[in-house]
């Protein structure tokens, strides 16, 4: 009788299961798979997406590949990736060490102040340093002509060494974020050993501290040339006005040229997704091979400050420069601009004003842009955590089938680049009742950022033993009871984590957007994008300000309120 008892209840278990993975299994695929298979689709196209007549070619195929533009926009994307993750990797390591490591002065406020350019969207920081760095009309270059006379002409940022040197301020937080929490988590007794031995300060560094987390510098490296060599907007900013073009910009160029080459762009998309994919299992592989370097045990070891003595002052300034850079002077240049009566790099009080800002809030442009980007800024998160939360459950608490492979499907768009997704989304939905609504941007952003939201659901519900559910269920709780009463509580730190994390992508995220967004869609970066384009500084500053204070006030409010913190600090 017990055996048969507990066979009905495996049986209605397993019932439960499936039909909690099901639904789950087709809004996965439907998000994900979808404009992946329509993105490949449109590169056999021969015309635009939604057009009658079209029919399979390889013309964009022959296209793309005989052209020499193609290849020199491959070469420097991959260029562009490799420079800016050596030397942004190198920083955040840096970073990681002087702050997480050592015993330098004000070392909690500065791991805060290294952490602020995440929510300086890239894009904002490269208008911030047009406005700094130009040669003719820059913040900086207007200073110094005024103090050394006028044949002193210090910088121009619209080069090549102008858009490494942006990107790598913008993505040094990121490389830092990767390797604080090793360094902060190392057993000091290793470094301990090595000094009682006679080891010297830099001794140690390269031959044990490095070697630790040379798993998180490996995986913070193939993150950041990802996303270096994928991204559209900086490049697209500073990159074309240097001669310097970029795959992504090329794609964005192909679907705005009269007439439009979708299907160039859809084939230049699929070869890069190609190589992004290739460098995205390289960095998963390297983000596993961690576990082989594990020194964080139950003995309660904490790191061991390194006494710096004269060095202290040094090594501090090492990041503090880095904060006047990516932090105070992009703030203080936004800020400004935002007052001139027209841009110019003469700050006197007569040219002041609060025209723009009265002009930029007042437009029925803006409040649109406003309004869509509140909307897919809270909505996305929401449901992108909410189907991120099912299907970790699935992976790992229930046997339901298929949910390993349908997980690594979750986990595509993390390989795929915002503006190659962007034009799966336009030919995918293109003629449906969701095109040309904020809607659209919705579904676009669950898809594109539920890697981020399942990764960190995923990685709190491993910490959680299964074992408390089961006796939940042992008592006659059913699967969605428990998940309320036992899984939710538990992981409610991850989930509010993962949530705010993705409310800093969608405020922020501009590839996706510029692609299927229409007069009716526009949230703020695409509005600063075309300020831009047009040449109206002060609007672009404007916008990049609102949108930096829209992040750094819900980031705030859930430190204070929901006691999220998505940064770690030096103790």
């Amino acid at each position: 009788m017990a055996e048969v008892t507990t066979s009905f209840f495996e049986r209605l278990r397993s019932k439960q299961e499936l039909a909690i993975a099901l639904p789950v299994y087709a809004v996965m695929l439907v998000l994900v798979l979808v404009p992946l298979l329509y993105l490949v689709y449109a590169a056999f196209q021969s015309a635009s997406p939604g057009a009658p007549g079209s029919e399979l070619t390889l013309d964009n195929v022959r296209q793309i590949f005989s052209t020499n533009t193609y290849w020199q926009a491959l070469g420097n994307s991959l260029w562009l990736g490799f420079l800016v993750s050596v030397i942004a990797v190198t920083l955040g390591v840096s970073f990681a060490w002087i702050l997480g490591r050592t015993d330098v002065p004000f070392r909690r406020t500065l791991s805060v102040l290294v952490s602020l350019p995440i929510f300086l969207s890239p894009f904002a920081l490269g208008i911030a340093w047009v406005l700094l760095g130009s040669e003719k009309s820059g913040l900086i270059n207007g200073v110094m002509k005024r103090l050394f006379g006028d044949s002193a002409g210090f910088m121009d940022i619209m080069t090549f060494p102008g858009l490494v040197f942006v990107m790598v301020l913008a993505f040094a937080p990121l490389a830092y974020l990767f390797t604080v929490g090793p360094m902060l988590n190392m057993d000091g007794s290793l470094e301990e050993a090595s000094r009682v031995v006679g080891g010297s300060l830099f001794h140690t560094m390269r031959k044990i501290t490095l070697p630790v987390v040379l798993p998180g510098v490996l995986s913070a490296a193939l993150m950041v040339f990802v996303l270096a060599a994928e991204m559209f907007s900086v490049p697209g900013l500073i990159g074309t006005a240097a001669g310097y073009r970029t795959l992504p910009f090329f794609i964005y160029q192909s679907t705005t040229a009269s007439p439009p080459q979708w299907g160039a762009a859809a084939t230049a998309g699929v070869a890069l997704l190609a190589i992004m994919m290739l460098g995205t299992i390289l960095q998963s592989r390297a983000t596993k091979a961690s576990a082989r370097f594990v020194t964080v045990t139950g003995k309660g070891a904490r790191p061991v400050r390194i006494r710096l003595g004269r060095w202290r002052w040094p090594l501090f300034l090492i990041p503090t420069l880095y904060i006047v850079l990516g932090v105070v002077l992009p703030g203080c240049a936004l800020f400004l601009t935002t007052f001139q009566q027209y841009y110019t790099p003469d700050l006197a009080p007569e040219l002041f004003t609060f025209r723009w800002w009265e002009r930029v809030t007042e437009s029925s442009q803006f409040q649109t842009a406003l309004r869509n980007t509140l909307i897919v800024g809270s909505a996305t998160p929401t449901v992108a955590v909410i189907i991120a939360f099912a299907m970790a459950y699935i992976r790992n608490r229930t046997t339901a089938p298929l949910r390993e492979a349908v997980e690594t499907i979750g986990m595509l768009p993390v390989a795929v680049p915002g503006i190659v997704f962007g034009v799966g989304v336009l030919w995918a939905y293109v003629g449906s009742f969701l095109y040309g609504t904020v809607w659209l941007l919705l579904v676009a952003y669950c898809a594109r950022f539920l890697p981020h939201a399942l990764r960190v659901i995923s990685s709190g519900m491993v910490q959680v033993d299964s074992s408390l559910e089961d006796a939940a269920r042992v008592g006659g709780a059913n699967i969605p009871r428990t998940i309320a009463t036992i899984t939710v509580p538990l992981l409610k730190p991850a989930v509010l984590s993962g949530w705010l994390l993705l409310l800093i992508y969608c405020t922020r995220e501009l590839n996706v957007a510029i692609m299927v967004y229409t007069s009716d869609s526009q949230v703020l970066p695409v509005l600063m994008w075309g300020a831009m384009e047009a040449g109206s500084y002060q609007t672009a500053a404007i916008l990049a300000i609102i949108e930096s204070t829209l992040i750094l006030v819900v980031v705030a409010l859930a430190a204070l309120v929901l006691r999220v913190n998505l940064f770690p600090r030096a103790s």
